[in-house]
């Protein structure tokens, strides 16, 4: 049996890691797992936006888990995602800002709304909880700065709080161990700091997956663009999940489906049912808990729920909704 610093035991070892993710919940598979072509490049993408593309000058990736310390060759590495724990300062201006919107102060509460407004997704996944929360202001407070932050794809846009190395076959979920890279550009080296570093990608896989959350709110008359471009013969698979519920319909849950109790929306769809269109003026369809269909048309994918806007301002909960693209054929 080889020694357990060597990477096939890594390998073996990382393979219990495969249901953890950022949100503590179990991971989604990855789209790595339909890897075309390997990057000439690494592309970074800094947490204030900035792009990098440049060549790293490490053969290895060393991630600290629960299990140990596992070595990664960088070229097994799809992706590096860094979490918030690379920054402490930042975790605790959210946490503290977090606490703030439920403090007795009037004018402490609207501070911390807007700070936690321009930490924007930063503190998305804090915000969600907070939305949950049983103090009504807190959970009114949260709802908006959620809303006012349009569609978020929870893998691209919304930080972990640990980091993740996806591979090939599973994501391995730690700390990885470096504080700065060295980066060599066609403008001279580069040194970025792991805290500014979001996303580092070596690889792109063939399917497009995208996780977005659709609020209450996001009624048929005010969809929300969820950034997921579509072309003409590329297969639309979306799964969803959760629950909304509107006062003006007694509070009850709705779930992706909708319900057949309460009518119709626009004569042709159940109430609380997840619906999409393709760009802004596209003919609606029903998504419910699942679809998968072929586009006729190229364009924006546009998701809302079948309600009346007049109810969205007693509206609560949201769906959890994974969206894949399958490109055509060539």
């Amino acid at each position: 049996m080889p020694p357990m610093n060597h990477p096939l035991s890594s390998i073996l070892l990382v393979v219990l890691l495969a249901g953890l993710s950022c949100a503590t919940q179990a991971a989604a598979p990855t789209a790595a797992s339909t890897i075309i072509k390997r990057n000439d490049a690494a592309h970074f993408t800094l947490r204030d936006g900035t792009q990098i593309v440049g060549k790293l000058e490490i053969k290895n990736v060393e991630v600290v888990t629960v299990y140990g310390t596992l070595t990664v060759p960088l070229d097994d590495v799809v992706k590096i995602r860094v979490g918030k724990k690379s920054d402490r300062e930042l975790k605790a201006k959210i946490d503290k800002s977090i606490a703030d919107l439920g403090s007795k102060d009037f004018a402490t509460r609207d501070a911390a709304t807007v700070e936690l407004g321009k930490l924007g997704r930063m503190a998305y996944t804090e915000l969600r909880k907070a939305s949950f929360a049983d103090d009504q202001e807190v959970k009114e407070r949260a709802n908006k700065l959620i809303e006012d932050m349009g569609a978020v794809d929870e893998e691209s846009d919304v930080p972990c709080e640990d980091d993740e190395v996806v591979t090939p076959t599973f994501t391995i979920v730690g700390a990885v161990k470096f504080e700065t890279l060295s980066i060599a550009t066609k403008f001279g080296p580069l040194k970025v700091a792991k805290k500014d570093l979001a996303v580092m990608s070596l690889a792109e896989p063939q399917k497009i997956s995208r996780a977005v959350a659709v609020p209450a709110k996001a009624t048929a008359g005010r969809m929300i663009a969820t950034g997921v471009r579509i072309k003409r013969g590329d297969r639309l698979i979306i799964n969803a999940s959760g629950t909304v519920s509107y006062r003006n319909y007694g509070g009850t849950q709705f779930t992706p489906e909708g319900s057949s109790n309460y009518g119709a929306w626009n004569e042709n769809f159940q109430i609380g049912s997840l619906l999409g269109r393709i760009n802004a003026n596209g003919p609606m369809f029903k998504v419910g808990e699942r679809y998968s269909e072929k586009i006729e048309t190229d364009g924006e994918l546009f998701l809302g729920i079948a309600t009346h806007d007049s109810g969205s301002s007693y509206a609560n909960g949201e769906f959890k909704v994974r969206i894949q693209i399958q490109p055509a054929s060539p």
